[in-house]
């Protein structure tokens, strides 16, 4: 623990925290429509720092309160995050912490910074888990609440600006998918126009329906065996292989969720360049649970070039050469509710959903006239180099903060510090 193992004030979490292990009530008391109570099981919806809630349950079993610590106990072990309602019901899978002292936000990093030793206490031949004993047995650094918050400061700053960034990219995306839907699907600054009958219903005269495909080019990710893939960077310069989990829902990158890589030598050397992420390319997630579809068919548009490989099961998308449509069009289209259910209704099913290239291509698409399209773009260009600058600004602080975490949890980076971070956000 750096300084801190010249000190006595290191205590084992159930000395000092309540700890709840989850529980899940029965599958048939779920619902996605807001009854009950928050719901979560397990670490799926684990975001940054804050969870997506996307299940709700009538019977509660364990509960979790506001700005208490939420830590998976299953496979992978030791992901952190923490609760921002007043009441979350914790499944299997999931342990919520709350200090006696109320330091939550300093738990919260003070784990974050002892992952992988938290990791190391796990054990399981199929899925590595921890029990209540282990997590009791947490030893944990408590400083005088001075010392507490002087640690805590830095990183609570930068998390804060992340989360506001977060709030204006979720708000340009609204803005982006509201004006989509008021042109393209609702049609409402067209209503004066002629309306004629096409596949998709009446639409204005002189728009087309066109296959997906003739505005598109696609092609499948690379099928990489685990053995090629490193857990951790090699060298400064690996890339991070993109996978299905580093799309969100509804949309978009995760770009906290990459855990693999591979060298740059080893892409030379299997001739795998053309797999490699330029800015603007479209990814969509082309396989899902069949018992919990939330990914499938949504896609992520990368922001920057020569930072990921694609994986297998993701499918590569980029407007074809010379053609009026824009990634920005793209990835509002396949986020867009229609788009995703009439694809959503064409996959296969089986004990996964799978997305055939096919299917995706033979999609249909109402394209508007050419000085409408053109508008359009102008506006969603707009909104998403703001959005990716937003994103790149993001990805820096988490740079950051991940880089100052371990020496502030340590004490090797004293109070001054923390002023001189406060001054530079």
């Amino acid at each position: 623990m750096g300084l801190d193992l010249m000190s006595k004030n290191i205590y084992k979490l159930k000395e000092v925290a309540d700890i709840t292990m989850g529980q899940s009530p029965k599958s048939e008391y779920y619902n996605e429509n807001g009854d009950g109570t928050p719901f979560l099981q397990g670490n799926s919806t684990f975001r940054d720092k804050y969870p997506t809630i996307e299940k709700f349950t009538t019977k509660e079993t364990r509960i979790s309160k506001k700005n208490s610590v939420l830590m998976s106990v299953r496979a992978p072990v030791g992901e952190i995050n923490i609760n921002p309602l007043e009441r979350i019901c914790v499944g299997r899978g999931l342990c919520s912490i709350s200090l006696h002292n109320k330091q939550n936000e300093y738990l919260y990093y003070y784990l974050k910074s002892k992952q992988k030793l938290i990791q190391s206490k796990g054990t399981g031949t199929v899925f590595s888990s921890i029990n209540k004993k282990d997590v009791k047995n947490i030893e944990i650094y408590l400083p005088e609440i001075r010392e507490i918050e002087a640690r805590t400061l830095p990183l609570k700053l930068i998390d804060d600006k992340i989360e506001n960034n977060n709030a204006i990219i979720a708000n340009l995306e609204e803005q982006a998918q509201t004006i989509f839907k008021s042109w393209f699907v609702d049609f409402e600054p067209f209503q004066e126009e002629e309306f004629v009958e096409s596949e998709l219903g009446e639409i204005p005269k002189g728009w087309k329906i066109v296959r997906f495909d003739e505005l598109i080019d696609f092609k499948n990710g690379f099928s990489f065996k685990s053995k090629e893939i490193n857990d951790t960077p090699r060298n400064i310069d690996d890339l991070k292989v993109f996978k299905m989990g580093d799309i969100k829902v509804g949309g978009g990158i995760n770009p906290n969720k990459t855990k693999s890589w591979v060298t740059r030598e080893y892409v030379k050397n299997n001739k795998l360049e053309k797999f490699i992420a330029e800015k603007g390319l479209l990814l969509m997630c082309m396989t899902d649970m069949k018992n919990n579809v939330r990914l499938l068919g949504h896609t992520a548009l990368i922001n920057s070039s020569d930072e990921y490989i694609i994986n297998q099961r993701v499918g590569m998308i980029k407007p074809k050469l010379n053609s009026s449509i824009t990634s920005s069009f793209l990835y509002i289209l396949t986020n867009n509710d229609k788009f995703l259910s009439d694809l959503r209704s064409r996959a296969n099913s089986g004990v996964q959903v799978n997305l055939s290239t096919k299917e995706i291509k033979n999609s249909l698409v109402i394209l508007p006239k050419d000085h409408i399209l053109n508008q359009f773009n102008q506006i969603s260009e707009d909104i998403f180099e703001h959005r990716f600058n937003l994103e790149k600004q993001n990805e820096n602080l988490m740079k950051i903060r991940d880089t100052l975490l371990p020496k502030l949890m340590s004490g090797e980076i004293r109070v001054e510090e923390a002023i001189e971070v406060k001054q530079t956000l």
